[in-house]
């Protein structure tokens, strides 16, 4: 079966036609040693497979980003098949900008045919392109072909059997060598003034088959980026769809999201019928089942957060929005496309962390996946809102702005300053050690397709439930299995407690009994054991078995502490768990337990730490290493902690 690659700049409909001629045949995966996602897929044509590889679009094979060594590597065979063909995809509205990358593999002699796209965007702009001519001058197959719009894909597939070793544009000593330096490491000298004279000979061929029928005529494109790219406008219109977007996350998956906990919630009582043994009852309902839930309720987020991105993408507008944003998130050491994750950060870390795979430049893509933990999630909110409830009751005002709003965005804040100050700090450790670049080509506005933006959100839901999925299931039932047993005398001693009490109470027996079992389980043993070491921040045995299982997912962290002070309905958590911690009492102090000093504190650590197992996952999985995570871990947890104190010695407690 014979490997024809890709190969094109971004943008250029590429991926398009890959989904066009490999519908759903097809698979993506890492490729090897790195976080770039290689698409491949099969194409049978007369009766012959075709293993055709989707390769990142990029604009030269000598600039430093991971995209470029993928595609090397690639080219020449190293770590990977050697393709055994090349089909390249050339935007036709911007001929010369394309050829510099052909002009580049031609010179690997691996034979090749050409497809000419954006024939509609060309003719948007008075560009015909004399096709003979450019046959002629490359000495390969050429034919104009829309894959977003033309339905008959047999002239693509006619292509196949017309494959062959083209005329180079430039004379220039063997590519092979010059690449398989590149890969090592060592200079290529000469590279910059070979860029400018392929850039000569590639002038004279776009004289020859580029015809501008009317110089004169303004593009609707450019009449609309007078206003989106305009540096003030620009920006609200920007924020303004950013907020439509992440608005739509948290609106439209709220269906899906609450269908999904329906399902589970129906499985769970499915479950308990047909099993009837309480330990495996258990063991499924709120450890197996509790993993997959954790897992599959954020599938509705990533699917739309991707598919309104991917029309963003796929109309042209998302590289505006980088160029207006970068100058900013440079001074941060970060790059414009950076803005996308960091806002997506609000809705969900995961699919932000996930959503950075644009960003080409190596160590600014790692720098922006660091940061974005630290932008306040909707997690936190079910934590923000009981810890603010504890300061001041609701309808209390500070001037004209209500009191829990203001210590809610001032929640939000903390993370963001932090963000910034983390960004700055990773921009002095990597300084030096990678030239940044940010090159942008405005593409001519288009209608998105659909079927493709549908393809690439599909994908990273797979690629989420493949990789970091399975992290998360194995991580909840290990928490299942702390907080299900405990030392047997531990156990027994807790179940007796139970009954006593419960004797009072007969109805709620279950959920007394469950408050003392956890107590008793190695979880609440592990509570007890850190306790000595969260006391400084305010906080007791019961808040560190909380801060234990919000792991899991931070607002974890509520139920758990229903569960602790046996607060009765779900609906009713946070007025529950609020009152009967505004009347615990100190032991040692005789003051109230949880005041204001314990909820500033406990504000400021979820607001830094990386309490998230699926975080922690994702961003293994981008990294390709477990030590950014754990970095991370020790890192903001450390800042965390340091804040907490801070607040608590200063606040203290009424």
């Amino acid at each position: 079966m014979r490997r024809v690659a890709l190969v094109g700049n971004p943008n250029c409909g590429k991926s398009t036609l890959f989904n066009r001629l490999t519908g759903l045949n097809q698979k993506t995966s890492n490729l090897p040693g790195t976080t770039v996602d290689s698409h491949e897929g099969k194409v049978k044509i007369s009766n012959e497979w075709f293993e055709l590889v989707d390769l990142p679009g990029i604009y030269s094979l000598f600039t430093n980003s991971e995209y470029e060594h993928v595609v090397v590597s690639n080219l020449i065979g190293k770590g990977t098949p050697k393709p055994d063909a090349i089909i390249y995809v050339l935007d036709s509205s911007n001929l010369r900008r394309n050829l510099l990358l052909l002009s580049q593999v031609a010179e690997l002699k691996i034979p090749a045919v050409c497809i000419l796209t954006m024939e509609d965007s060309a003719q948007r702009r008075d560009i015909k392109i004399d096709t003979d001519e450019l046959k002629s001058i490359l000495g390969i197959s050429i034919i104009s072909f829309n894959p977003r719009i033309t339905k008959d894909i047999k002239p693509v597939e006619g292509l196949f059997s017309q494959f062959s070793v083209g005329k180079p544009l430039s004379e220039n000593a063997d590519m092979n060598e010059k690449l398989s330096r590149f890969l090592e490491g060592k200079p290529n000298r000469g590279i910059s003034t070979e860029t400018l004279r392929r850039y000569n000979d590639i002038d004279k061929v776009v004289k020859k088959v580029v015809i501008r029928e009317n110089k004169k005529r303004e593009g609707n494109t450019l009449k609309i980026d007078k206003w989106v790219t305009h540096p003030v406008i620009g920006f609200f219109i920007f924020f303004s769809i950013m907020l439509a977007i992440f608005q739509g996350v948290f609106s439209l998956a709220d269906y899906p999201m609450t269908w999904i906990e329906h399902s589970f919630s129906w499985l769970r009582s499915q479950t308990s019928k047909i099993v009837t043994n309480e330990y495996v009852v258990d063991f499924v309902n709120s450890g197996l089942l509790s993993g997959l839930e954790g897992v599959i309720v954020f599938l509705p987020q990533i699917f739309i957060l991707f598919f309104l991105i991917g029309i963003l993408e796929d109309s042209g507008y998302m590289v505006r929005a980088s160029f207006l944003s970068d100058q900013l998130m440079r001074k941060l050491g970060l790059n414009g496309r950076s803005i996308i994750p960091l806002i997506g950060g609000f809705a969900c870390a995961i699919p932000a962390i996930m959503a950075t795979r644009t960003i080409k430049n190596r160590s600014e893509r790692l720098a922006t996946m660091l940061v974005v933990p630290l932008m306040s999630c909707s997690a936190r909110i079910p934590v923000y809102i009981l810890l603010t409830s504890l300061i001041v009751p609701a309808g209390v005002l500070w001037g004209p702005i209500p009191a829990q709003t203001l210590i809610m965005t001032l929640a939000y804040f903390a993370g963001i300053i932090m963000a910034i100050l983390f960004a700055i700090f990773f921009k002095m450790l990597g300084k030096g050690k990678e030239q940044s670049e940010f090159v942008l080509e405005l593409p001519t506005y288009q209608a998105p397709r659909i079927q493709t933006v549908i393809n690439g959100a599909w994908l990273r839901c797979k690629s989420f439930l493949n990789e970091a999925g399975k992290i998360i299931v194995i991580i909840s039932m290990a928490l299942w299995v702390l907080s299900s047993f405990g030392p047997d005398k531990a156990m027994e001693e807790a179940r007796n407690k139970a009954r006593i009490i419960a004797q009072k109470n007969p109805e709620s027996i279950e959920q007394i009994e469950q408050s003392y079992l956890l107590e008793a389980s190695y979880a609440g043993h592990l509570g007890k054991m850190i306790e000595p070491a969260i006391k400084p921040l305010g906080y007791d045995w019961k808040t560190g078995i909380a801060l234990i299982s919000s792991f899991a997912a931070r607002e974890v962290f509520v139920g758990t502490m229903s569960t602790l002070f046996q607060t009765g309905a779900e609906d009713e958590n946070v007025i529950g768990i609020r009152k009967k911690m505004q009347s615990e009492i100190n032991p040692e102090t005789g003051k109230p337990a949880y005041g204001i000093g314990y909820a500033i504190s406990l504000m400021l650590f979820y607001a830094f730490a990386l309490q998230c197992i699926s975080t922690m996952a994702v961003l293994k999985k981008e990294t390709q290493t477990w030590k950014w995570s754990i970095i991370l871990f020790f890192l903001y947890g450390a800042i965390a902690y340091l804040s907490a104190f801070s607040a608590f010695q200063f606040f203290g407690n009424p």
